[in-house]
């Protein structure tokens, strides 16, 4: 019989993580699998958990949202252990990537059913990501929503959007890939292997989590009138649309920035002043849960 280890993040979701690790409890006694349950106690922790409890447990499940999933992945990623999650961030895009539930009874359901699919998933310099890399404005939104207390949901996020644009300034980035070499002052620059970030905007929305691909979104920099014009666009994906927006395709991309630049990893921030990135895929290198 295989066994579980599930690392829930009581803080995640604005403390929903410590809600539904009571109910997950409750439900575990219920079925017939030999399981283990840790709550993180700090950041960091559930990298900690996952990279010793990838020695004996097969298969193990984050109860959080994408920073904690994040944090997971990069400490059983090397152990070739399955890996899934019960969705209680704010955002959660990367399981709209995934296409699993975010209701608790169906994706508890979807985990016992131990479906199984290989997924890509990007390192930048040495941390993994599963999701996607922001840089510049994206970024700073993400520091933005580290001082939100009482919002969450497209309200969060949209409310971080709106108090950075006032100040925001970008630098000028260089992009270099395979197949094409990109430099500006870009208002947005977003590496993805899923199809959202910043809980549903839409920035990535054609790309695929086992195409062995990276989508790339490069935004001009545009007046704030314009961004504000367009805003509702990036919810759908039809931002894609306008001549001042890049999509493109690559597996390896190097960033560099005479002047440095913001950047999250997974809605995390990674540095607020980064002067290079060296960004590859690593093609379907993790098992997962769908």
């Amino acid at each position: 019989m295989q066994n579980y280890y599930f690392i829930i993040n009581p803080v995640s979701g604005k403390g929903k993580g410590a809600s539904i690790g009571q109910r997950l409890q409750k439900k575990l006694k219920s079925v017939n699998i030999d399981y283990e349950i840790a709550y993180t106690q700090y950041a960091g922790h559930a990298e900690e958990l996952a990279r010793k409890a990838a020695i004996k447990h097969d298969i193990i499940i984050t109860v959080g949202g994408d920073g904690t999933l994040n944090e997971v992945i990069n400490g059983m990623h090397s152990s070739g252990k399955t890996a899934g999650i019960i969705p209680v961030g704010t955002g959660n895009d990367f399981v709209r990537a995934i296409k699993i539930p975010t209701d608790f009874e169906k994706v508890f359901a979807l985990i016992l059913s131990n479906k199984r699919k290989k997924i890509d998933i990007g390192k930048v310099n040495e941390r993994l990501f599963h999701n996607g890399l922001g840089i510049g404005f994206d970024a700073w939104v993400v520091e933005k929503g580290l001082h939100v207390k009482y919002l969450r949901g497209n309200a969060f996020y949209l409310y971080s959007v709106i108090a950075v644009l006032s100040t925001y300034k970008p630098v000028e980035i260089e992009l270099s890939a395979d197949n094409f070499h990109k430099k500006g002052d870009y208002f947005l620059t977003t590496i993805a292997n899923g199809v959202s970030l910043g809980g549903g905007f839409y920035l990535t929305p054609d790309a695929e989590i086992d195409d062995g691909l990276f989508d790339v979104c490069l935004i001009q920099n545009m007046p704030i009138f314009s961004i504000l014009k367009n805003l509702l666009k990036v919810y759908s994906g039809k931002h894609k649309y306008d001549p001042r927006v890049d999509i493109l395709r690559a597996g390896k991309i190097k960033l560099f920035s005479k002047d440095g630049f913001a950047a999250h990893i997974d809605g995390e921030i990674y540095s607020l002043s980064i002067n290079e990135l060296n960004v590859e895929i690593l093609e379907k290198s993790l098992e997962f849960i769908v």
